[in-house]
């Protein structure tokens, strides 16, 4: 009778860890302070980091970073799991003391947002945000605000992956790489009618097929830079930092003086559209491709 009592008791709390492990994970975060270290790791389906839930709050409530030189990482393993993250910091201009932040997703389905703006306040400087997918079907939505700011986004593997980033500011540098599968897409917004993004770059390279990449940018007095692909200055042949066909292209520019977009695709059946405009100084284009059937639009205004 014992035994079988002890065999019982054994196998039901057996069960009860297994079911434990296989739930939902869920971290509420509120910090407050400079020179911190935010470390957060979370492996299993369905995980969330989120901000601290008021009652009849919804679930996209951003986890909350007040501060400047905090040091934020965030690690999640598994399938449908979301990140809410709002930064508030007294940074506004200056390339130091800014925060880092890095998210890393191993799964699919997933969604990502960053906001560097959380508060409203017009103050988010020399911010840097590193971000890893890896899987299916995963987004990333980051709005940037202010000077000095650096995005790297990276997405391997998987398809119907997204980058959606909305920039404002000056001196911003943006690195996005989406490497393998297809149907990814990146959709970048720098700078608007009121807040000029002067002197950002953007750098991107793929791999993969049927991928859509929107750069926009309306910039100021010293303009900007658009680089797409691999572009060789010294040989006929691009350097394939852009490789797939049926990939769509789209570059529309804006701004006071000398914007630059710089493209070097290997590939066919690829369509680029580019619009570069500005009221004084020059635009430059410079596009270097290999393969067949692909299609170029150009529009340049000065």
């Amino acid at each position: 009778m014992k035994k079988s009592l002890a065999k019982f008791v054994m196998m039901t709390l057996a069960v009860l860890v297994n079911y434990s492990y296989a739930g939902d994970n869920t971290i509420y975060i509120n910090q407050s302070g400079s020179n911190s270290n935010v470390s957060v790791t979370q492996n299993g389906a369905g995980d969330a980091v989120e901000g601290v839930q008021s009652t009849g709050s919804s679930a996209t409530t951003p986890a909350v970073i007040v501060g400047n030189s905090n040091n934020v990482t965030v690690n999640q393993v598994g399938t449908g799991d979301t990140l809410q993250l709002g930064i508030q910091t007294t940074i506004a201009n200056g390339i130091s003391n800014g925060n880092n932040y890095s998210y890393s997703i191993t799964g699919s389905n997933s969604t990502a947002v960053i906001n560097s703006n959380n508060d409203g306040s017009g103050t988010s400087a020399s911010n840097n945000i590193n971000v890893n997918q890896t899987g299916n079907t995963s987004n990333l939505n980051v709005n940037l605000l202010g000077t000095g700011n650096n995005l790297t986004a990276t997405t391997a593997g998987g398809t119907s992956n997204s980058v959606v980033a909305t920039i404002n500011g000056t001196g911003n540098n943006d690195t996005v790489t989406m490497n393998g599968g297809g149907a990814n897409s990146f959709t970048l917004n720098q700078g608007n009618s009121t807040t000029a993004a002067t002197t950002s770059n953007v750098t991107l390279s793929s791999t993969g097929a049927s991928n859509t990449f929107g750069i926009t940018q309306t910039g100021g007095t010293n303009g900007n830079t658009v680089t797409v692909g691999g572009y060789s200055a010294t040989t006929n042949t691009p350097s394939g930092a852009l490789n797939g066909s049926s990939n769509t292209v789209t570059v529309s520019q804006t701004g006071a003086a000398d914007n630059t977009f710089i493209l070097g695709l290997t590939g066919s059946t690829n369509t680029v559209s580019v619009t570069q405009s500005a009221s004084s100084g020059n635009n430059t284009t410079n596009i270097q491709t290999s393969g067949s059937n692909n299609s170029w639009t150009i529009h340049q205004t000065h």
